[in-house]
């Protein structure tokens, strides 16, 4: 009897969420989701775009290179600043390891160290350093996007034109960093993998744990990340642009992948990733009754993100300083800066979910 009417009950509750309305997820399945939905594909995305640009880079430098491959190298290299944009903020696990975060992307680079020390190296034209796996004896500044970009998209001294020491030796550079963004991924990819890989850490928390005691701690990571991404795009593209653009004159900040011309790329990549993980958590679903105004004011904020985030590129390359270009430098911080703060004081806090501090300030 008792086991019938423990039946009637479960169904009664399937019935009554059946309505196909979202519903909250337990924190283990937030983390469980985030990681296998989220996480995971999105580095084995990665791990193929970092094979194919270590694949296509050596092309632009055949003997009888024509202009299409060095067009195919930086088609590839743009495929792979949009793969990583959704892992710049996965600020745990194996990303956060031997520095491998900032030898993929080596940013803020406000004095272009990752271009003085590049220079300093095919000034130098040593040897050994295109041996597979030297780079990573090197500062982290030229052994990413940040140095290859400089390579691949040179107006100066294009990748592959000229067959002397200097050219043959920015061709072998170009090739070996390239190589070592491919041996990161893997390094990335393999750590969360196996039984004592990181997404056993992640899913299994508790005393014997080293790295989570327990579920809230897990959870706290993944809602941790999505903080450190909406940090990201406030911190590295929405202020400074607004507190170049503001300044008497207006100048031009400086963005990522500029020189590539996919800092949009970039920032859209993002601002997309960051409201597939925060749906893939169901915060939605964490909005109090009693005030139901966030969902309307949520969707309109991710709206905004999605829009404004598209046009940058558009409004940075007319007039500086334009009514239509702080309109949407205006707009990405506020949407950016009001979304993290719903997220932080209402929707995590309701899921249990305690967010003190995040990455970005130390913590």
């Amino acid at each position: 009897m008792a086991a019938a009417i423990a039946a009637v009950l479960i169904v009664g509750v399937m019935d009554a969420r059946a309505d196909g309305a979202p519903q909250p997820k337990t924190q283990a399945a937030i983390v469980r989701d985030a990681v296998d939905q989220f996480v995971l594909p999105r580095i084995d995305t990665f791990k193929m775009r970092t094979h194919e640009l270590a694949s296509a880079v050596p092309g632009a430098c055949k003997p009888d290179a024509q202009p299409a491959a060095l067009a195919a190298a930086q088609s590839a290299f743009v495929e792979t600043v949009r793969a990583w944009a959704p892992l710049d903020f996965v600020r745990f696990g194996p990303s956060a390891r031997n520095h491998r975060l900032e030898r993929v992307l080596f940013w803020p680079d406000p004095r272009a160290t990752a271009e003085r020390q590049l220079s300093a190296l095919l000034a130098a034209r040593k040897p050994e350093l295109l041996e597979p796996g030297a780079l990573a004896t090197q500062s982290v500044a030229v052994q990413g996007l940040t140095a290859l970009e400089v390579l691949l998209f040179s107006e100066k001294q294009p990748l592959g034109r000229g067959d002397d020491e200097a050219a043959r030796y920015r061709c072998g550079m170009a090739d070996a960093i390239a190589a070592a963004l491919d041996t990161v991924a893997g390094e990335i990819q393999s750590g969360w993998m196996g039984d004592d890989g990181y997404r056993a850490k992640i899913l299994n928390p508790g005393p014997d744990n080293r790295l989570y005691r327990d579920t809230s701690e897990s959870a706290r990571e993944i809602a941790k990340a999505l903080v450190v991404g909406f940090d990201l795009v406030r911190d590295r593209i929405a202020l400074p642009e607004l507190h170049a653009v503001s300044r008497d004159p207006p100048r031009r900040a400086r963005l990522p992948f500029e020189r590539s011309r996919a800092t949009g790329v970039f920032v859209v990549a993002t601002v997309d990733a960051l409201k597939d993980l925060y749906g893939i958590c169901a915060f939605a679903t964490r909005v109090g009754p009693d005030k139901t105004w966030m969902t309307n004011f949520l969707t309109a904020g991710w709206d905004g993100l999605a829009t404004e985030s598209r046009r940058l590129d558009e409004v940075r390359a007319g007039e500086i300083a334009s009514k239509d270009h702080l309109h949407v430098v205006r707009k990405l911080r506020f949407d950016i800066t009001s979304i993290r703060q719903i997220v932080v004081r209402e929707l995590a806090a309701n899921a249990g979910i305690i967010l003190g501090f995040n990455e970005l300030d130390g913590d």
